[in-house]
Parts: structure tokens; C-alpha cells; sequence
């Protein structure tokens, strides 16, 4: 019983992303708490959402383990470990055309993505008509739910993404990758210790996350990985052995590590969050939440070869994005066979890439009202869940249209389901007070059932009033007003949100092809504060010491001395608090040292 449930949870989840989650895969023990799952291979179709030309060439997840305290949950974190995250990528096949099963791939991302918001959408307006974004807030099980989520422990480590392509840069191989030691988020107090709060977490919250290690390689000119066996052979030491190497402090010594070229090399790092609660706030200075990130030091190098990968790369992504924006009104049938058809395409896919309406004849307009007012109707019926709604009809319509054209008709479908809803409970409560006439309309102004009753119209061809009004309902909602605290009214002085960030020393260096520095940019004790207001934004940016250096020398060199503090200081505002302003921006530079070879 309780395996069922894991499973389907994680499938809900986890499903379109690895392989083989079955209930014998499950390792549980009950009286521990813990779900392990291990040696997991990953889907080749596990990066559709990025919706790039890439796809899984090898994936293996060492290790998914959840351990829930049952004997004493609400007092303890549940923990989240996440163990050797291995993932090889390559351009997916064919790339310069979209074969029909790529086509309904990149359909099922389009259908999430239209889900996912269309049920943000509707559950903000449903919160912000019942006057507040916590549903439930004072309940016991709500507060239990918020002290677990708000408890939450979460470890991820020994993570390896590595890109391959051969196809971007012709003539050019080329390797990227993205790899992480550690990335660990635990709730802390107020002296930053790890700790459990047992009060309404989701209220009062305070994070802390520990990143070791990121770093940014690319490989030029590297030729892909070639190994004895099929990737589906490899064992779980194999996989590690194959990506582990540059991932942690063991210095790298097998093949698979040599020559890293690093565009970001390994840094280290804190997250601080603090969110306040509702009897922590008054003070204007005190941000209602704020997120302050420390990174000691950051290295970034970039070579020639490097630039022009990256260049083609950006090409090729381009390009995808553009054809992918478009592939709705692509022909299905070859060129030769309805060369009109490919004409209209090109036509069409130029106009829309330009921003511009690509079809202003009278039969095109009204042929899209009539699809309009088909898929609303269609769709209303389907959330009433008609037995008879053709769900094979709406998938063809939601072919062909815009993923925010189809939110929209989403939307105006619910609101004509709420609107027949409304003319029932009114008809009900009308028929409820009947006058001592039986015949002809009774006291609420509608048609007595005698007299045939009011049948749900789901295909009208205008809009009623209360259809408007439905429409207007869900479309008011704005997302600026979901920010934060919506219920609480904030002062305009107040910091609704405030991000901190300091860079302890970072340098920057351009390298050509023959391997020589051409420049080299660093400076020291970076800060970089945005604070978000109500309606306005500040940001601060002050920096201790910059330098800039070619190979012949200095070129310049920020003064440091007792009367200069910082050598740049910056504030921009937008909105400026009690000025008439749109925006506002102060600088001060302190002098340098300039050095000019001749």
C-alpha cells in the first residue's frame, strides 16, 4: 500500500525524467522513513523542457534518497539526498529539420508549459477572491505541511553535465560542461547554526545554502568520449570513474579530466535567506525578505578557440528557437509535393519573426473567430467532463495556434463554465421563490421550469455580460501583485525584497589563439545591493580596487590611500521615493594610476 503511493508520486515527478520506476526499484523501510532509489538511468527526451536542439546521449542518477521521521515528523527535517548526477549530451539528431516525433516532443513540452500556467493563473485568481494567498492558514495540518517544507534538507552532490558537439562548429569538436561538488540548503537561526523550527516555517523562514565547487569548462578542439562498452553497459563504478574526476578536490588523474580548460573555474560559495514573519515587521529598514549570496573568489578565462565554439553554439540555438517558434505552421508534406504550401510558411514564419500580423484577409479573421468560439466551446465541455468532448479535435486546434493564444482560450473557457454555474445556482435560488402565478417568469426574472427551464449554452456566439465579467476576473490577475505579502499593506519606504551580493576578488583574462594573455581585468571587494520597493528599485554597486593589465604592463590601476575608501561608487534609482523623477543615477570614481606604452 505504502509502495503504491511512493510509486505514483514518484512518477508523477520523476517519471518523465528517468527509467524503470517500478515497485521493486523501491528499497523502503517503513519504520525508518527512508526511500532510496538507486543506479537510475535517465530518459533520452529528459531536456525537452529546455526546448534546445540537445538531447540525452547518457544519463545516470547514482542515488535519490528521502528519509521522513514518521515517529517524530514536525520535530525533525525530512531529508533529501541527491547522489552522482551524470548526464551526457549531444545535439539531437538531424538538427537542421524536426521530424514528426520531435514535432509531438516539443508538442508535449508546449501542453506542460500551457498547463503550468494556466493553473498558476487560475488557483492566484482563486486566492486572491478569497482575500489572501494561504488557503487554510490556521489550520493544524496546514501548519504541520509548512514547519515540514519550511524544514526541509536538501543535498546535492557530485553532479557532471557535459555537452558534446560536432556539428555547431564545423571542423571543430568541441566539449562544455557544468559541474558541482556539493550544493546543500539547511534552516538556521539567527547566529547561522543549523536548527528546526517548529513554527509556521512558511511564515518566518531562514535558509542557508553552502555551494562548493561550481565550476564552467569548455573544450576546444576535444573529440567525444569513446569507451569500450555501450553507456547502457557501464556499471555504477564505471560512472563514476568516467565524470567523477574534477568534480571534488581529488585532483584529476585518469584521461577523461585531462586538458580542462575552465571558462569558470571551481568557486565557492554561501546563500543566506531570511524571510520575515508577520510580528517581525514595522521597521523600514529591516527588508521583509532578503537573500544575500558570498563568493570569495571567481575566476573566469576565456580563449579564442573558446569565443568562436561559443559564437557557433549561439548560432545553433538560434536558429532552433526560431524554427521552433514557428513549427506549428510548418508543412507536414515534402516540398515537391505542395510547393504553395511551403511558400506560405516562408511568408508567414517572416512576418511573425518580424512581429507583425500575418494574415489580414476577411476570410482568415473570421475563420479564426470560428475556431475560437470551437476550441472555447470544446474546452468547457471538457471541464465539465462531457463523455462525449472530442479531446483528439482540441490537440489538432492547439497545433496550430500560439502557446499564449491557447492560454487565453483556456481562460475563456473556464469563464464560461463559471458563468453556467452562476445562471444555474441563480435559476435554483429564482425557483426556490416561486410567486402564487405558476406561469410565465417567476420573482428572480428568470423562466420557470414550466416554461423550459435554462439549459447551459456553451455555444453562443456572443458573449454575455457575466461571461465578461468572469473573463475580467481571471485576466486582472497581476503577478506584481502576487509579490511578497499581497494581503498586508505595505509602506512605499518599506524594502519588500532586498539581494545582496560580494565577490571577495574575482579577475578576468582574454587569452588568444597562440596562448598569450591579451588582457587581464581583477578587482577586489565587490558589493552589489538591489532593494525592491513598492513601486520603486534601488541599487548600489561600490567596489574596493580594479585594476587592468596587457602584457606589456599596467594599463590602469585604481588609487588606494587612507582618504579613498572605494574606488567606484554607484546608485541608480528607478522611481525615485518622494521625487518626481523616473530615474536617478550618482556615480563617483576615484582616481587612478593610467599607464599609456608606446
Amino acid at each position: 500500500m505504502f509502495e503504491g503511493h511512493v510509486l505514483f508520486l514518484l512518477r508523477k515527478y520523476l517519471g518523465e525524467y528517468v527509467e524503470g520506476l517500478s515497485v521493486e526499484a523501491l528499497r523502503i523501510s517503513v519504520w525508518k522513513g527512508d526511500v532510496v532509489l538507486k543506479d537510475l538511468k535517465l530518459k533520452a527526451e529528459a531536456l525537452n523542457s529546455l526546448q534546445l536542439p540537445v538531447t540525452v546521449k547518457a544519463g545516470f542518477v547514482g542515488t535519490i534518497t528521502l528519509k521522513v521521521p514518521w515517529k517524530s515528523l514536525g520535530k525533525e527535517p525530512v531529508i533529501v539526498l541527491i547522489d552522482r548526477l551524470f548526464i551526457l549530451a549531444h545535439p539531437a539528431p538531424d538538427g537542421q529539420t524536426l521530424k514528426e516525433e520531435d514535432r509531438e516532443k516539443l508538442f508535449e513540452a508546449k501542453l506542460q508549459q500551457i498547463e503550468a500556467a494556466e493553473t498558476a493563473t487560475l488557483e492566484a485568481t482563486s486566492r486572491s477572491s478569497k482575500g489572501g494567498p494561504i488557503p487554510g492558514g490556521n489550520s493544524w495540518l496546514y501548519n504541520l505541511i509548512s514547519t515540514i517544507i519550511g524544514n526541509l534538507k536538501v543535498t546535492i552532490s557530485n553532479v557532471h553535465i557535459r555537452y558534446e558537439d560536432s556539428v555547431s562548429n564545423a571542423g571543430h569538436p568541441f566539449a562544455s560542461g557544468f559541474t558541482l561538488s556539493k550544493l546543500a540548503a539547511v534552516t538556521v537561526d539567527e547566529d547561522g547554526n543549523e536548527t528546526f523550527d517548529a513554527g509556521v516555517a512558511l511564515d518566518k523562514l531562514r535558509k542557508s545554502v553552502e555551494l562548493h565547487m561550481l565550476a564552467i569548462y569548455h573544450d576546444s578542439d576535444s573529440n567525444p568520449w569513446k569507451l569500450p562498452k555501450k553507456w547502457e553497459d557501464l556499471n555504477p563504478g564505471e560512472w563514476s570513474e568516467v565524470f567523477q574526476d574534477g568534480i571534488d578536490d581529488r585532483p584529476g588523474n585518469s584521461i577523461w579530466a585531462m586538458n580542462r580548460r575552465y571558462l569558470v573555474s571551481p568557486i565557492n560559495g554561501t546563500l543566506k535567506y531570511n524571510r520575515l514573519g508577520q510580528q517581525e515587521r514595522g521597521d523600514l529598514n529591516n527588508p521583509l525578505e532578503k537573500a544575500s549570496l558570498v563568493l570569495s573568489d571567481v575566476s573566469l578565462t576565456v580563449t579564442e578557440a573558446q569565443y568562436y565554439d561559443c559564437i557557433k553554439l549561439l548560432e545553433t540555438f538560434s536558429r532552433f528557437r526560431t524554427r521552433v517558434d514557428v513549427s506549428h505552421l510548418r508543412p507536414i508534406m515534402p516540398v515537391k509535393e505542395d510547393c504553395r504550401a511551403w511558400w506560405r510558411y516562408a511568408v508567414l514564419a517572416g512576418l511573425r519573426q518580424k512581429k507583425l500580423c500575418y494574415w489580414f484577409s476577411w476570410e482568415r479573421t473570421r475563420y479564426l473567430c470560428q475556431l475560437r468560439r470551437r476550441y472555447v466551446q470544446l474546452y468547457a465541455t471538457l471541464l465539465q467532463q462531457a463523455p462525449s468532448v472530442d479531446i483528439y479535435e482540441i490537440r489538432q486546434i492547439e497545433k496550430i495556434l500560439d502557446s499564449k493564444v491557447i492560454i487565453l482560450w483556456r481562460l475563456l473557457g473556464h469563464a464560461k463554465v463559471e458563468t453556467v454555474k452562476s445562471k444555474e445556482t441563480l435559476h435554483k435560488k429564482g425557483s426556490s421563490k416561486r410567486r402564487w402565478w405558476p406561469f410565465g417568469w417567476n420573482s428572480a426574472g428568470l423562466p420557470s421550469e414550466e416554461g423550459g427551464g435554462l439549459e447551459p449554452q456553451l455555444d453562443e456566439e456572443q458573449l454575455t455580460k457575466e461571461e465578461w465579467q468572469a473573463i475580467n476576473k481571471l485576466l486582472s490577475y497581476q503577478l506584481d501583485d502576487e509579490l511578497s505579502f499581497p494581503v498586508e499593506k505595505v509602506s512605499p519606504n518599506t524594502i519588500r525584497f532586498l539581494v545582496d551580493v560580494s565577490i571577495g576578488q574575482a579577475a578576468a583574462r582574454i587569452i588568444n589563439i597562440g596562448h598569450t594573455e591579451v588582457m587581464c581585468g581583477r578587482f577586489e571587494q565587490l558589493q552589489v545591493v538591489t532593494s525592491l520597493y513598492l513601486k520603486s528599485t534601488r541599487c548600489d554597486v561600490t567596489l574596493r580596487y580594479c585594476g587592468l593589465s596587457s602584457p606589456e604592463g599596467s594599463l590602469a590601476e585604481s588609487v588606494v590611500c587612507e582618504g579613498k575608501t572605494n574606488a567606484l561608487d554607484v546608485s541608480f534609482v528607478r522611481a525615485p521615493i518622494g521625487m518626481d523623477l523616473d530615474w536617478q543615477f550618482v556615480a563617483k570614481i576615484s582616481p587612478c594610476y593610467v599607464t599609456v606604452h608606446i
